[in-house]
């Protein structure tokens, strides 16, 4: 077994850590860190005693912190009705001049998690993410990757995602990143311009959401079979706002309630997914925040 709990509360801050958003692009620290700064890790394993998880992804996070080092990798806590699930993403925006991708990813974790998708690392992606749920641990297969490349063309900063199979990639997203106050109105536009959402039947406070006032970008994204929006850049109580309106596990609430000053000096990023019925209600279907390993 593995205390998480403990474990979260010894992630203490160092003066040389790096402020990076999920994009790991640098950011002013919003705040001095207190005494008793902790590393957004905190979270990240508070989320794994939530969930009960054994000391499986103890190794699997050690190993991949070991490859790519520290405050390099971008996590991100999944939450829906189906449960919990944890997203790794590892930039690297050299392209197909990288110093590590996903066969080395395969690598360092083979004894790990069980996978048997051939990548192409010569491709030009910038990213790739893998989703770990619960079973991957105890020897489900890994069925998917993903990549991420850019948008050459577009207007606003954009990229586009693909997802390995063992039938090989499909497309899955687009996401468009736009400043939040200058691109407003875009920010809008983008939105309501969909497929997923019923025209003129809309209320934008319902998708952006005043509480989120001050976040420094929107990120619009198309999926598969409805849309996602995405708030960079928020302080810790708009994160506890998000986690409580997308009702994640209370004790990682709580968690957040008690060390707030502890992790005020971080700035977070977090996105959801949505529905929308044909009177133009939308409902939340899944969540996640973000967070360096």
């Amino acid at each position: 077994m593995i205390d998480w709990d403990a474990k979260a509360r010894a992630q203490f801050s160092r003066p040389g850590d790096v402020a990076r958003d999920f994009c790991i692009w640098p950011y002013d620290r919003p705040r001095v860190p207190s005494d008793d700064a902790l590393r957004t890790s905190a979270l990240l394993y508070k989320s794994f005693d939530s969930a009960g998880l054994g000391p499986e992804m103890a190794v699997l996070t050690d190993a991949i912190r070991n490859a790519w080092g520290r405050c390099a990798t971008v996590w991100g806590m999944k939450w829906s009705a189906a449960g919990p699930s944890w997203e790794f993403y590892f930039y690297d925006y050299a392209r197909d001049e990288r110093d590590l991708g996903i066969t080395d990813f395969l690598r360092v974790t083979q004894s790990q998690l069980a996978c048997d998708l051939t990548p192409d690392d010569t491709l030009p992606y910038f990213m790739f993410s893998v989703e770990i749920e619960p079973g991957h641990l105890t020897g489900a297969p890994l069925d998917q990757i993903d990549i991420y490349m850019g948008n050459p063309g577009s207007n606003v900063s954009s990229g586009i995602c693909y997802g390995l199979s063992e039938s090989g990639y499909e497309m899955r997203n687009f996401y468009f990143f736009f400043d939040a106050v200058r691109e407003a109105r875009h920010i809008h536009d983008k939105l309501t311009e969909s497929i997923h959402l019923p025209a003129g039947r809309i209320n934008p406070q319902d998708l952006l959401w005043p509480q989120m006032e001050g976040a420094e970008t929107i990120v619009v994204a198309n999926k598969q079979r409805r849309d996602g929006l995405y708030f960079s850049r928020i302080r810790a109580a708009q994160l506890a706002y998000f986690l409580e309106k997308l009702n994640f596990p209370k004790d990682l609430q709580e968690f957040l309630a008690e060390n707030h000053d502890a992790l005020d000096h971080h700035l977070y990023d977090v996105g959801w997914d949505f529905s929308c019925d044909r009177e133009g209600r939308v409902t939340p279907t899944k969540g996640s925040f973000y967070g360096l390993l």
